[in-house]
């Protein structure tokens, strides 16, 4: 599974609320955001997130306060809409100021958390690290970092179900198998996914002779530990391919 980036975590129920009040009372949704930026913080994956919240609270906030600018009118004239304007769009140049600040940071965090994403993914799945603290090594974060993150992953599905237990990461060999086969199958797609290629039963477009790596025929999917440095290198339908971290050539 490749993970994006930027990644984006999904708002919660909690944090529409928090938006559904910031446009009703703004002053209440808010003082909730900033709390939930002060609590929340801390974790990578919900750095991004609360800056993009705090960015649509600004948002609504300021539709909220037109909208109660505008009730303040008794008559609304010629001379009531000027005003009306001009006091709009002089809120709205120091207000979204810092929206987009916001927006635009949250969008460097997303990415910055993405990336770290990748490489808990290849520790985790191509490397074959077990150990948080050499995970913490690779990733130039902290122990607790790691183990957050992760959690996060097994819980979104990005990593195959596992779980973390006094320091070390347990995944379940079904998981791991099926989550290399449904790559191999991702990749296998993607080379061959064009009209002269021979479609196979299920039409996805593979070689004849191709046979499911789920059932152990042929051009089945395999890892094996490099030479040179100990890394797991994955093999699709290649008998040897180059090691991406030492450089050796790796043989099925």
């Amino acid at each position: 599974m490749e993970i994006p980036v930027p990644y984006k975590v999904r708002f919660s129920a909690f944090d529409t609320w928090i938006l559904v009040l910031t446009l009703l009372v703004f002053p209440v949704g808010g003082l909730l955001a900033f709390i939930r930026l002060a609590s929340t913080h801390h974790h990578n994956k919900a750095k991004g997130r609360n800056l993009r919240l705090l960015g649509w609270a600004m948002v609504f906030s300021y539709i909220s306060i037109m909208i109660i600018l505008y009730l303040t009118y008794d008559t609304f004239g010629e001379e009531e809409q000027i005003d009306y304007l001009t006091s709009g769009i002089v809120l709205a140049i120091y207000w979204f100021l810092p929206t987009l600040i916001f927006f635009l940071v949250a969008h460097k965090l997303d990415k910055k958390f993405g990336t770290l994403l990748q490489v808990y993914q290849e520790a985790v799945v191509s490397m074959r690290l077990t150990s948080v603290e050499q995970i913490r090594s690779l990733s130039q974060t902290s122990a607790a970092d790691v183990t957050r993150d992760l959690t996060f992953m097994f819980e979104e599905g990005l990593l195959p179900e596992g779980r973390i237990i006094n320091g070390a990461v347990y995944i379940h060999q079904q998981a791991f198998d099926d989550y290399l086969n449904e790559e191999y199958d991702e990749e296998y797609d993607g080379e061959y996914d064009d009209e002269d290629s021979i479609s196979d039963e299920n039409g996805h477009g593979r070689p004849s002779g191709f046979h499911s790596p789920v059932s152990g025929q042929t051009s089945s999917p395999k890892t094996v530990e490099c030479p040179g440095c100990g890394a797991k290198v994955f093999l699709g339908t290649d008998r040897e391919k180059e090691c991406e971290y030492c450089g050796n050539v790796v043989c099925a």
